[in-house]
């Protein structure tokens, strides 16, 4: 294969453009979920009718393609043991854009006082706050 053709192939691979298939499954909750956010509890409080209707043992699929997977997890480590320990410089803008989503304000915080040079995107990270109306305080650079 050529390199051009490899470097398009690790491309495609990275973005994840062009892809028709998936792999990604995180189990989680929906008690949990539905005690740590008002969005969660609004999103399974239709569900409730149809689980005692149809087999408990059935799980429930909820696409989530606007989150990024490793930001998902850092939320659900959060609200399951109040744990940041993977929240970084790499994730904190997509993790502050799923606590905003799903309306969890103790994460707003932790993601928004990663220090400015550990941000993986500075600029991106001024944008996005700035779509939310938020600050990034001057002493977390």
């Amino acid at each position: 294969m050529s390199q051009k053709a490899t470097n398009w192939m690790k491309l495609i691979l990275l973005t994840g453009e062009y892809a028709d298939v998936h792999f990604m499954r995180i189990s989680a909750h929906k008690l949990i979920l539905k005690n740590a956010s008002d969005v969660f509890k609004a999103m399974f409080r239709f569900d409730a009718n149809k689980e005692r209707t149809e087999n408990a043992n059935v799980d429930s699929h909820v696409e989530v393609p606007d989150v990024e997977p490793a930001a998902f997890k850092v939320m659900l480590s959060f609200i399951y043991a109040d744990d940041l320990s993977e929240l970084d410089g790499d994730n904190a803008m997509a993790v502050l854009y799923a606590a905003k989503k799903y309306n969890i304000p103790d994460l707003v915080g932790p993601s928004l006082k990663i220090p400015i040079p550990k941000l993986r995107n500075v600029f991106s990270a001024c944008a996005q706050t700035r779509l939310f109306n938020l600050e990034i305080y001057a002493e977390n650079g």
